[in-house]
């Protein structure tokens, strides 16, 4: 890496490096899986009032969107080098070598859906470039309390002795790659459904949101995917990681000055002939 001369070390499957083995019982993930639910059932109260209000269902299309986009998470699992409690696990996705739970789809709809909603809902109203760059901050400090407790609890981890800096065992970077992605998905967002697609089939942010999570969430984190699977070298990695710091807030700074200069745009629904307002 960086014209250092190496020894090729892999081949084949090697390249894979172990995960730790987690164990939780059926019982704490049924709880979790339940205290997820409920909040995910609240998002959706919150997207239904959303409609109501705006008179279109593509706030409630989003989180369909959003419960889509857990789909990614083994290929983001395999990138950032974090597992989930396997042993007993009440299982959802199995891709890529990694094992997904149940209880990561009301997860998807809570951590990705909600933030997004809160976000158009901002937009509209109007904000400028530092209450949105605040947002973006907010939602750094929001991803870390989300995981920080499931890491705790040994629900998850981010393994390998290559590992990038921790708080409290989650990833400094990572944080900041999720409020990216968060930020960069609400401004596509937000001019899709001024375009026309987003105006004659609001129904295609089902399969929209989808790719705009996996595509801003990998290319955020990039930099330090390649490194930390590519090097054993922690310096290196830790690098990366604040290169990855940096790229995710310039992601966040372009897309407030972008809404900043051509929005709040206009909202345009197809309505059927019923008044927004």
């Amino acid at each position: 890496m960086f014209g250092k001369e190496v020894t090729p070390i892999t081949s084949g499957s090697e390249w894979f490096i172990d995960k730790p083995l987690l164990e939780k019982s059926v019982l704490d993930q049924n709880v979790l899986f339940t205290i997820l639910s409920v909040l995910a059932i609240a998002t959706v109260v919150y997207a239904v009032r959303m409609c109501r209000r705006e008179a279109t269902a593509i706030p409630l299309y989003i989180l369909g969107g959003a419960a889509l986009a857990c789909f990614y998470e083994p290929l983001g699992d395999l990138l950032a080098h974090v597992t989930y409690a396997e042993l007993n696990q009440v299982n959802y996705i199995e891709s890529f070598g990694f094992l997904v739970p149940l209880w990561v789809l009301p997860a998807y709809i809570l951590f990705f859906g909600l933030p997004t909603l809160y976000f158009l809902d901002k937009v509209r109203r109007g904000m400028s470039l530092s209450w949105w760059m605040s947002l973006f901050v907010l939602s750094v400090v929001g991803s870390w309390l989300f995981e920080i407790p499931l890491i705790m609890l040994e629900f998850q981890s981010y393994y390998g002795d290559n590992a990038p800096f921790k708080l409290l065992g989650y990833p400094v970077w990572m944080g900041f790659v999720n409020a990216a992605t968060m930020s960069i998905v609400a401004t596509c967002v937000v001019f899709l459904r001024n375009s026309w697609l987003g105006r004659e089939y609001p129904s295609a942010y089902v399969i929209l949101f989808p790719l705009l999570v996996s595509g801003a969430n990998t290319g955020s984190g990039l930099p330090l995917s390649y490194a930390i699977n590519s090097s054993d070298d922690v310096t290196i990695v830790n690098l990366m990681a604040c290169v990855a710091i940096i790229l995710s807030t310039a992601y966040a700074w372009i897309c407030g000055n972008l809404l900043r200069v051509h929005g709040p745009l206009p909202v345009h629904y197809d309505t059927g002939g019923v008044d927004p307002k």
